[in-house]
């Protein structure tokens, strides 16, 4: 990898890595009560964490492979939202007082979608300024 390869990558990609362990750490942290249990307040919470991520990630791939198409892109950043989310959802399963579950996954899924695609809107905004 070259150096301007490197710094490209560095620059569009390391954002995604960090806020991958931003998840994981929040992730770690055990016995986590959240508000308003009894109406799954906490799949609310999945999809506003993983928009940044769909985001993040969907700002990667536009800078860094510029020929893929707007479809592709949104279908990347949902497959890698789902896979995250069941990376984070098998780790939750082994930290005391945390659970499992495909709810969850589907809305890590949809945030990371959600993400992607304000991603595409905003870069539509900034190439009509």
């Amino acid at each position: 990898m070259g150096n301007q390869n490197w710094a490209k990558f560095q620059r569009f990609w390391f954002p995604v890595i960090l806020y991958s362990g931003i998840i994981f750490y929040v992730s770690s942290v055990p016995n986590v009560k959240t508000p308003l249990q009894e109406i799954q307040f906490d799949k609310f919470l999945h999809i506003l964490a993983y928009k940044p991520f769909g985001f993040l990630f969907a700002w990667g791939i536009y800078h860094t492979r510029s020929s893929v198409s707007r479809g592709m892109l949104l279908g990347a950043v949902v497959l890698a939202s789902f896979l995250y989310g069941i990376s984070d959802e098998i780790h939750q399963s082994f930290v005391p007082g945390r659970n499992a579950g495909i709810i969850d996954i589907i809305a890590d899924t949809i945030g990371g979608a959600a993400g992607g695609f304000g991603c595409l809107l905003f870069l539509e905004y900034i190439k009509n300024r």
